[in-house]
């Protein structure tokens, strides 16, 4: 069973180029949709045009091997530069760059992620965009459980004009490096059944996930402050906190 998103696009910054006003824009939007080995797999139209972009599921495998997989629809493509097939992870601020190759692309088939992305928390995903025939580059940041049963889609955006750079979550024209991490508090730590977190920005909600030290991802989901985690066990874990391409990770301790 597919299902498709309708995408909220929202259009930011202006480059010039030869003199001339040409406008430029990377268009963003949240995706939030979570694909598990019993959900039904889930098409993406990036740019709602009524084709079809990428299909994300979790495809079983021999034993209890599972396969966290994107395929490539029509001519876009995902970017897969790795000599075994897994495409490349990449870290917020690296370039979105050739090689690109079209077909089934698998994230990762082993516990640890022969693709790079299990396990590692949030991550992005290159993307080859075909939009009217033209190439646009552009990422999706995405989480792939270590046992590589759950992928967690987060945000995308792709660089409206063609062929034009973008890096991977980058949402407006101004350079990655004035773009800082998330730099926040966990309290109490240790704790018991409820965290708070504290940062500048701690008004506005964030997406959140928490992992224990191998990667498997437990919780996930919206918050502006406190969580509770009464359901976990004694333990510690890696909580991750995402504002639009801004990331910050930290360790906590439950009694």
């Amino acid at each position: 069973m597919k299902k498709k998103i309708n995408i909220l696009i929202l259009f930011v910054g202006v480059l010039f180029l030869s003199g001339k006003t040409a406008v430029s824009q990377i268009n963003i939007y949240s995706v939030n949709q979570v694909i598990t080995i019993s959900s039904a797999l889930f098409t993406l139209d990036v740019d709602s045009d009524g084709y079809d972009d990428y299909t994300f599921e979790i495809l079983p495998l021999s034993g209890i091997l599972n396969a966290a997989r994107v395929i490539s629809l029509g001519n876009s493509q995902v970017m897969d530069g790795s000599t075994l097939g897994y495409p490349d992870t990449l870290n917020f601020g690296d370039n979105v760059t050739s090689p690109f190759s079209s077909g089934n692309t698998v994230l990762g088939t082993d516990i640890g992620g022969g693709g790079q992305f299990s396990g590692t928390g949030i991550k992005y995903l290159g993307l080859n965009l075909d939009i009217s025939g033209n190439s646009h580059l552009g990422w999706i940041s995405l989480e792939v459980a270590a046992s590589n049963d759950t992928i967690i889609l987060h945000d995308i955006g792709y660089n409206t004009i063609s062929s034009n750079g973008i890096t991977a979550g980058q949402m407006n024209l101004i350079s990655v490096n004035e773009i800082r991490s998330i730099d926040f508090e966990i309290y109490p730590n240790p704790c018991q059944n409820i965290i708070s977190i504290d940062w500048p920005n701690s008004y506005n909600s964030v997406s959140y996930s928490i992992s224990d030290l191998s990667g498997q991802l437990l919780i996930n989901g919206v918050i502006t402050k406190n969580i509770d985690i009464s359901t976990l066990a004694s333990g510690t874990y890696i909580l991750t906190i995402a504002e639009g391409q801004n990331i910050g990770r930290n360790k906590f301790t439950k009694n």
